[in-house]
């Protein structure tokens, strides 16, 4: 070591049995895991606080930053399918707090209009082709053509995308006005770019039935469909997040943000030294979980480069106007490709409709909360290089197209917006070669393990219990609850989350 070395000023960082670089779910989920094995774990996060897209930010009028209510600007409800999040949100002691949205249901606008969107199995999957709402959103002759799938040849779609496999099997209405909107708006790509094993227990409910239709109607009956029913947290998904933390520290792991690892190199056959992006050292670690987007995974393990994230931004728009009383679009509305150019946005959610319990975090009845959302794989949002005036002109003009109501600017109280790099699904084209971790580091997220809470959790467990067993260790038993103990723990003990170039405590 000499003086010029940036790592000279400090001393090495004592070692640690498992560091943990990205502080999303993913990341806190998989540090839990391990600490209940009984694991040291330091986790390292580059943002401000932990969360990832499961953060809250406040929607003030006017500006300080802990005005107005909190709203959830990234995920703001997770998929019910098999009940895994409320299962891992009862051992967190959070069972009371589930709630389910408004029963208003959703709407599809298209070039042709607005038409409520029919029940859907999985991914905008029509179960009921002849039904009312059917025929609304896809007309008489694609409703017909719908309703003749599962007279079809099994062998009809088969091998192919789950784009292919729809516009095979169902038509191309269904796969623009249906399942082409909710695949954007949950997942952010093109079903083109989707196997159909991508999304949970449609390939098995295929091959089973050999036809769209019925495994639709399967999912939907085993409440297992991605892209079907969904809940959130009373006070947003936020609390899950708060949750974790609260454990974690209860648990003594230190969290530290506004740290971003951009190096990672093997010292010795069992050992990994972290380094910052001053080529500083910050941890030495038995193994490491890598919680991070695949290009940041890839460039720390020295693997051929991915081809770029996609980027979505979230616009939240908090509006005080008593039109939107009426929720004219029940819970919100997914937008057709043929509604382009008039509208840019692929989704919006009427926040306060849908979770009614949230209105009152506003201080008059007349306030509501929307969310746009912008962007999808492949291209950049349409939001990218505008302005705030610019982005609140767009957010405006395209909520009073989706709506049915023209807005005015000045009824909107605060606006925040939020950008979000979303991964490619396991699976989907263009992903290149397979990323080939050693086998003391594990990956997690949902370029892993697919979209949503109801595929990273279990993927996150995962992770952590593969580097469980290459330390040597016991993961703890599923189901069993933790919440309340940790929580009087961390009422005990000093927190350990620290914000970089903070003192130690």
């Amino acid at each position: 070591m000499t003086a010029d070395d940036p790592s000279a000023s400090a001393p090495p960082p004592p070692p640690v049995a498992v560091a943990v670089v990205g502080g999303g779910v993913s990341g806190l989920v998989a540090a839990r895991e391990l600490a209940l094995a009984g694991v040291e774990v330091r986790l390292f996060d580059a943002g401000d606080r932990p969360g990832g897209r499961l953060r809250g930010e406040r929607l003030g009028d006017p500006a300080p930053p802990d005005a107005g209510p909190e709203i959830d600007i990234g995920a703001e409800a997770f998929a019910t399918r098999g009940g895994v999040v409320a299962a891992y949100l009862a051992e967190l002691g959070l069972a009371g707090e589930i709630v389910s949205p408004a029963p208003l249901g959703s709407w599809l606008v298209s070039s042709s209009g607005a038409v409520r969107l029919p029940a859907a199995g999985t991914v905008g999957i029509p179960t009921e082709p002849l039904g009312r709402p059917s025929v609304r959103a896809l007309g008489v002759l694609g409703a017909l053509r719908a309703a003749v799938e599962p007279a079809l040849p099994r062998s009809v779609g088969r091998g192919g995308s789950l784009g292919a496999a729809v516009s095979a099997r169902l038509g191309s209405r269904v796969l623009e006005r249906l399942v082409r909107p909710v695949v954007l708006g949950v997942h952010s790509r093109e079903p083109a770019e989707m196997p159909i094993d991508a999304v949970p227990g449609l390939s098995e409910a295929f091959a089973r039935h050999g036809s769209l239709v019925a495994a639709a109607r399967e999912l939907r009956d085993g409440r297992s469909a991605a892209g079907g029913a969904v809940a959130g947290l009373r006070g947003g998904m936020a609390t899950l997040v708060a949750a974790l933390e609260a454990e974690l520290r209860g648990l003594g792991v230190e969290i530290r943000t506004g740290v971003a690892v951009a190096g990672m190199e093997r010292t010795a056959p069992d050992a990994w030294a972290l380094s910052d992006g001053a080529g500083r050292r910050i941890a030495e670690a038995r193994a490491v979980i890598l919680a991070v987007p695949e290009t940041v995974a890839r460039r720390l393990l020295g693997a051929e480069p991915a081809l770029p994230e996609g980027r979505v931004e979230v616009v939240a728009l908090r509006v005080a106007d008593s039109r939107l009383d009426a929720a004219p679009r029940g819970t919100g509305a997914l937008v057709a490709s043929d509604a382009a150019p008039g509208i840019a946005a692929k989704a919006l959610t009427h926040v306060t409709a849908k979770w009614p319990h949230r209105a009152a975090g506003g201080d008059g009845a007349t306030d509501h909360v929307l969310r746009l959302s912008y962007g999808r794989l492949g291209r950049e949002p349409e939001t990218a290089g505008l302005s705030d005036e610019e982005v609140l002109r767009l957010a405006v003009r395209d909520a009073s197209r989706i709506l049915g109501i023209e807005l005015r600017p000045e009824s909107v109280r605060a606006m925040r917006r939020r950008e979000w790099l979303v991964g490619r699904a396991p699976g989907a084209s263009g992903r290149g070669v397979p990323l080939p971790a050693p086998p003391d580091v594990a990956l997690a997220g949902d370029w892993v393990s697919g979209t949503g809470l109801a595929s990273v959790i279990p993927g996150a467990r995962e992770a952590a219990a593969h580097i469980i067993d290459r330390l040597g260790g016991t993961p703890h038993r599923t189901g069993q609850h933790t919440g309340e103990a940790a929580r009087g723990a961390a009422r005990e003990t000093p927190r350990q989350t620290r914000r970089e170039g903070a003192p130690e405590r």
